[in-house]
C-alpha cells in the first residue's frame, strides 16, 4: 500500500479526498496538515510520515511552490498530486515547470482518481521516494560505573552539534543512573519513559515536547529512577529507528550492565565506545565486555577509550593495548576541575581545556575518519593480574 499525507487548509476539500482515498484502499493516509509546513517543520513532517504521495493544495500557489521545494531536498522520488477546487490550466502549466505531473479537481471523481494513482505507483516503482536515514549512532557503555562514559558521551555530542550542518541527540539509556538531565540541570517533565511508551507511534508533533533543547544538542534524559518500569527492546529499537530520520548523530549513555535492549542498540549503532580507566577493575570488565560483543559478531564496531589517562602511567598504553587485543582509540586526561566546573555550572567542559580539545577530536575522528591505529600488540606479562584469556579483534 502506498503512503500518503494531504496538505491542504480548505477543511471540506481535505475531508472529501480523505473519504476516496479510504474508500479506494490503495493508499494508505499517514497524515492531514491544514497548513502549509515550511524549513524544519516540513522536513520533519515528512521524516515522520516518509510519504510516497502528497496530494498538496494549491490554493495558496506561493506556500505550495515553497513547500514542493522542499520536498524534493528532503523526499527525491516522492510523487506531488495537486489539489484544488478549479485546476486552472495556466496554474498547473506554472506547476508543471517545477515537477508537478498531476491534478486532482474537487470533489474527486472516482475514476480519475484511480488513474492518477496507477500513474504515480509507475513512477515510484522506477524512482521511490527515499528518506536519508543517518548511520552516525554512537553507543557510550562504561566498563564499570564511574569510568566517566556519561561525562564523554555528552560532551562528544555538545562538540557534535558545534559542526555545521548538524543536529544531534543525546540519549540518556542509563536507566539505573542516568545523570544527563542532572549535569545540564534540566527540568523535563517527560523523559525516555514517556519516549518509549509512546515508540509505535511517535511523529513530529510530540517529539519537541519529549527532548530538551540546548543550540543544535536535544537531549533525552532518563529521568527517575523506577524499578517497576521496564523497557521493551523492540521500544528502543524503535526510538533510535525514529530518531535517526531527524538528526544528523545521535549519542546514547549507557549502563554497563549489559540490559536486554543493550544488544539491540548495539546493532543499530555506528560505533560501540567502551569507557574505561587505566585500573585494573576496569580494564579487566572493559575485556570482558569487549570479548562478549566479540562473540556477537560486533566487534569491528568497539572502540576502546581510556579516560583519566595519566603522563607516567603505571600500566601502559603498550601494556593496555596488549591485554584488550585492540588499539586503545584514543586518550582523555585527567581534568577533575574542569568537570567540576561543568557540574556546577550544568554546561559541557570548556573546548578551550586539554580533556574539551580531546571531546572536539573524536567527534571530528567518528564522523570523518576510520581511526587511529595506536600502538601495537607486544608484552603480555600484565596479564597475570587477570582470569580470562585475552581475545582479539
Amino acid at each position: 500500500m502506498l503512503r500518503a499525507v494531504i496538505v491542504s487548509p480548505d477543511a471540506d476539500m481535505a475531508s472529501r479526498l480523505s473519504e476516496m482515498i479510504r474508500s479506494q484502499g490503495q493508499v494508505g493516509l499517514m497524515k492531514l496538515s491544514d497548513r502549509y509546513p515550511s524549513g524544519y517543520d516540513l522536513e520533519r513532517f515528512l521524516r515522520a510520515n516518509a510519504p510516497q504521495i502528497v496530494f498538496l493544495s494549491i490554493e495558496d500557489l506561493a506556500k505550495a511552490k515553497e513547500m514542493l521545494r522542499g520536498i524534493e531536498e528532503t523526499l527525491p522520488g516522492c510523487q506531488v498530486v495537486a489539489i484544488d477546487r478549479a485546476c486552472d490550466p495556466q496554474v498547473l502549466l506554472n506547476l508543471m515547470q517545477v515537477g508537478v505531473r498531476e491534478c486532482l479537481a474537487y470533489p474527486f471523481e472516482s475514476q480519475s482518481y484511480k488513474v492518477t494513482i496507477n500513474r504515480l505507483a509507475e513512477q515510484l516503482d522506477k524512482r521511490p521516494a527515499k528518506i536519508e536515514f543517518s548511520d552516525n549512532v554512537f553507543c557510550f557503555p562504561p566498563s564499570k560505573a564511574g569510568a566517566g562514559a556519561t561525562t564523554i558521551a555528552l560532551n562528544t555530542a555538545v562538540a557534535m552539534s558545534r559542526m555545521p550542518d548538524s543536529h544531534v541527540l543525546m540519549m540518556d539509556l542509563d536507566l539505573n543512573s542516568g545523570l544527563v538531565g542532572f549535569m545540564l540541570k534540566l527540568d523535563n517533565v517527560y523523559t525516555i519513559y514517556e519516549a518509549a511508551e509512546n515508540a509505535s507511534k511517535l511523529d513530529e508533533h510530540p517529539w519537541p515536547q519529549l527532548v530538551a533543547s540546548i543550540g543544535k544538542l536535544d537531549v533525552l534524559p532518563a529521568g527517575r529512577l523506577d524499578s517497576q518500569t521496564h523497557i521493551d527492546p523492540m521500544q528502543v529499537r524503535q526510538l533510535v529507528s525514529f530518531a535517526r530520520q531527524f538528526y544528523s548523530s545521535i549519542c546514547i549513555d549507557l549502563s554497563g550492565n549489559m540490559e536486554k535492549f543493550f544488544i539491540e542498540v548495539m546493532q543499530d549503532c555506528k560505533k560501540v565506545c567502551i569507557v574505561c580507566t587505566p585500573g585494573i577493575p576496569s580494564l579487566h570488565l572493559a575485556r570482558q565486555k569487549l570479548s562478549l560483543l566479540q562473540s556477537m559478531d560486533l566487534g569491528d564496531k568497539v572502540s576502546i577509550l581510556m579516560n583519566r589517562a595519566q603522563k607516567r602511567p603505571i600500566i601502559s598504553t603498550v601494556q593496555i593495548q596488549s591485554l584488550l587485543g585492540v588499539p586503545v582509540y584514543q586518550e582523555f586526561p585527567n581534568d577533575y576541575r574542569g568537570v567540576h566546573n561543568a557540574l556546577t555550572t550544568g554546561r559541557e567542559i570548556d573546548s578551550s581545556t586539554e580533556l574539551g580539545k580531546q571531546f572536539t577530536q573524536l567527534s571530528h575522528s567518528v564522523l570523518e575518519q576510520s581511526g587511529p591505529k595506536l600502538g601495537a600488540k607486544k608484552k603480555k606479562n600484565f596479564l597475570e593480574y587477570f582470569t580470562v584469556t585475552p581475545t582479539r579483534a
